[in-house]
């Protein structure tokens, strides 16, 4: 019986976290594509930019304040995102600016 139970938890959250990553997904990448498209250029400020407002979108029925959340959760991640995906260039930088 035990084992049911846990199987028909598991089968629920994971249902609402697949619902719940599927759509933040969607809402990133339609994001990225249309700054990409309208700025012309591919870079990380179009990752942060789209997960800024992934987040703001998202949190959008929380109100005012779910939207600074959102969008500082979004800004958060990307940034930091953007910041591991570019660490070998900036410390390639950092250690020619040394010497």
């Amino acid at each position: 019986m035990l084992y049911d139970r846990v199987l028909n938890m598991v089968t629920r959250q994971g249902a609402l976290w697949a619902n719940t990553l599927g759509s933040l997904a969607l809402l990133y990448s339609a994001f990225g594509v249309i700054i990409e498209k309208t700025r012309g250029a591919e870079d990380d400020l179009n990752t942060v930019a789209a997960g800024t407002m992934t987040g703001m979108l998202y949190k959008c029925t929380g109100g005012l304040r779910g939207v600074a959340r959102g969008g500082l959760a979004g800004l958060t991640l990307t940034s930091l995102y953007a910041l591991y995906n570019n660490w070998e260039h900036m410390k390639g930088s950092l250690l020619q600016q040394s010497l």
